[in-house]
């Protein structure tokens, strides 16, 4: 009898032994798992963090872009209306001539022949008032100055309101209102660009910056109509080309 309970003793402690051995690994491998859980977490985290590091840098880049867009495309304005300026001034400047020496005959012929003759600037009034006025006005504006820019525009479209350079002042003006972010004068004097002058050949500028005031003003539908419209009635040009981009970056098609 005894015997029997010793045979049947043997497997029972041999599968405890087994049971506790098998328990064991499987803590060992809970563990592990843990372990493996632990590393992949922070390995989670770690690539979350490089995520959230790159949209950051991401935005700052397109910051960046937007801002030498914007320089960009300020600077291209610049030097189209530096050149147009200058045409201007030649051809004024040319008529003034012209027309002093036909009114003054008897003041050119008796300059001495020994006198350099290339030293005498002859001016006619209404014409340098009008250009020098501008060009300051101008001038002020590109430093910066723009209180004192504004009133120098202000007085040139008081003194000459039809002057060919009438439309390009009062589009400084807008320009002065947009760079202070004072948005809705910028679209009154726009508006009131395109109303006087529609001929002129700042109206697709204006158009322009009429449909970014709105986008600033929070606008979109009436931004949209307006950089639509520029594309629509001034295709190719500079203008119409940056409209595109803008209704590219809000999404919208312009075809």
């Amino acid at each position: 009898m005894k015997i029997k309970k010793s045979m049947f003793l043997i497997p029972v402690v041999a599968l405890t032994f087994a049971c506790a051995q098998n328990n064991e690994i499987i803590k060992k491998s809970i563990s592990n798992i843990n372990e493996d859980i632990i590393t992949l977490q922070k390995s989670i985290a770690e690539l979350q963090l490089n995520v959230q590091e790159l949209d950051r840098k991401i935005n700052v880049n397109n910051e960046n872009i937007k801002v030498n867009s914007d320089a960009i495309e300020k600077l291209k304005n610049e030097l189209n209306n530096y050149s147009y300026e200058l045409e201007n001034l030649k051809k004024k400047l040319k008529n003034a001539n012209s027309q002093t020496q036909q009114t003054q005959p008897s003041t050119i012929s008796s300059i001495p022949k020994t006198q350099d003759t290339s030293e005498i600037i002859i001016i006619e009034d209404d014409t340098t008032d009008k250009t020098s006025l501008y060009s300051y006005a101008y001038e002020l504006y590109m430093k910066g100055k723009y209180f004192e820019s504004l009133n120098k525009f202000n007085e040139f479209l008081k003194k000459f309101p039809n002057d060919d350079l009438s439309d390009n002042a009062l589009y400084w003006i807008g320009e002065i209102y947009y760079s202070q972010k004072d948005y809705l004068k910028c679209i009154d004097t726009l508006k009131e660009l395109i109303k006087k002058y529609p001929q002129g050949n700042k109206v697709p500028d204006a158009i322009l910056k009429l449909g970014y005031s709105y986008l600033e003003i929070g606008d979109q539908d009436n931004a949209i109509n307006k950089l639509k419209s520029l594309i629509n009635n001034y295709p190719g040009t500079r203008a119409a080309n940056l409209a595109k981009q803008k209704l590219s970056e809000l999404g919208v098609p312009y075809d």
